[in-house]
């Protein structure tokens, strides 16, 4: 009880972040929780949210230098994203029915974004996703249904309703990757990993594991080499780069090139890249080095759009996402998904021009090469009657 108290009071409550290792026993605390303990589900619950906040991700550190004393030094949020991380990746993931997926390719990608947009856009990055699977990049996709986002329309809920089956078989999924370059892995899937229950089943509101699981992608992680992941208005890009430092010095994870995007419109902050007028944050980690730049419309070779018409007008989230992949809506909307989708042909070297990136991602939905990768997806995991 001490020291869930002092986690609350001294870190929590104080805007100071976790070290590493005690992140690392707070998550397997919380794991403890997600296996019966009712006690260690509600104190960890309490924690993992108290420790959500933009205060503590966004935290500024003097450098080392102007401290009287060493232990005065205050701790890097990185090390309590990362910390809790590696709780999930060795108690968890590592230690599930399935364990790690293990598909037949040598390298694979995701694009996860953790969600919490302060409007409503589309399912970009699911989209986005088929598309490059189309264009012939392989793609482990992870993903939840819909908890901090206010379109309440996660990933799975839109990859259920193109009727593939969000809980397949281990071994279905890998087939799925191997052969088709797609395949869906849901977060909720007990049999990958326990902690989203916590935020989906029990506490259901904003919690630490809205960064954690889009990092914690059940594929091995010596075959996500490279990803996109977006992050909302809480997080700094930068932030989750140092997290995969982290993890990639523990050999936990082996990210070789990571592209963390956070976009910004007038009405709010979105979880991906961002064609409107604010125009995005982009961070790369490349062989363990961390560049940070801004990335506009015109750097895809595209006008600024305006925010409203990105967003449903009159129709859900899973309609209006369904009717952009079927080529019944153009404009912005399908030009934001292609500009993410761009990201994936510039991580899967494509071309380092991003406007030619945007226009391989334009040629491969024009063909309707990405609705005939839904069918073939669909044909390996079909979704349960």
């Amino acid at each position: 009880m001490d020291k869930i108290i002092h986690l609350l009071k001294h870190h929590a409550y104080q805007n100071i972040p976790l070290n590493y290792e005690e992140a690392y026993l707070l998550g397997r605390y919380a794991l403890l929780g997600c296996r019966g303990d009712e006690k260690a589900q509600i104190q960890s619950t309490a924690i993992l949210c108290a420790l959500h906040n933009k205060a503590t991700y966004n935290w500024q550190y003097p450098a080392r230098s102007q401290l009287v004393h060493e232990n005065e030094l205050p701790r890097n949020a990185a090390e309590q994203i990362a910390g809790i991380c590696a709780a999930i990746f060795e108690e968890d993931i590592g230690k599930s029915q399935f364990g790690f997926l293990e598909p037949k390719i040598q390298l694979a990608m995701d694009n996860c974004g953790m969600g919490g947009d302060l409007i409503t856009t589309a399912n970009v990055s699911t989209i986005a996703a088929f598309i490059a699977a189309a264009g012939g990049i392989p793609i482990g996709k992870h993903g939840s249904p819909a908890n901090a986002d206010i379109g309440r329309h996660g990933s799975s809920d839109f990859v259920s309703l193109l009727g593939i089956n969000t809980m397949a078989s281990k071994e279905s999924v890998e087939l799925s990757i191997s052969q088709e370059n797609f395949g869906y892995t849901e977060a909720l899937d007990t049999r990958y990993k326990l902690i989203h229950q916590q935020t989906h089943r029990f506490a259901e509101l904003p919690h630490m594991n809205d960064i954690i699981g889009p990092i914690t992608n059940p594929l091995n992680p010596r075959i996500l080499r490279r990803r996109v992941m977006g992050v909302n208005h809480l997080v700094s890009p930068r932030l989750v780069a140092e997290v995969y430092q982290i993890l990639n010095a523990r050999k936990l994870t082996f990210m070789e090139h990571a592209v963390i995007v956070r976009g910004f419109t007038s009405r709010g902050g979105v979880d991906e890249l961002s064609i409107c007028g604010g125009g995005s944050r982009l961070v790369e980690l490349r062989d363990e080095i961390v560049e940070e730049r801004s990335l506009h419309a015109k750097d895809f070779g595209l006008q600024i759009v305006d925010d409203v018409s990105i967003s449903p007008n009159g129709i859900s989230k899973g309609e209006f996402s369904l009717r952009i992949l079927e080529g019944d809506i153009v404009g912005p909307p399908i030009m934001m998904v292609l500009a993410n989708a761009a990201l994936l042909f510039y991580l899967a070297g494509e071309s380092s021009d991003f406007a030619v990136c945007y226009r391989m991602a334009e040629e491969v939905h024009k063909s309707g090469l990405a609705r005939k990768k839904v069918k073939a997806v669909r044909r390996l995991l079909p979704k349960e009657n």
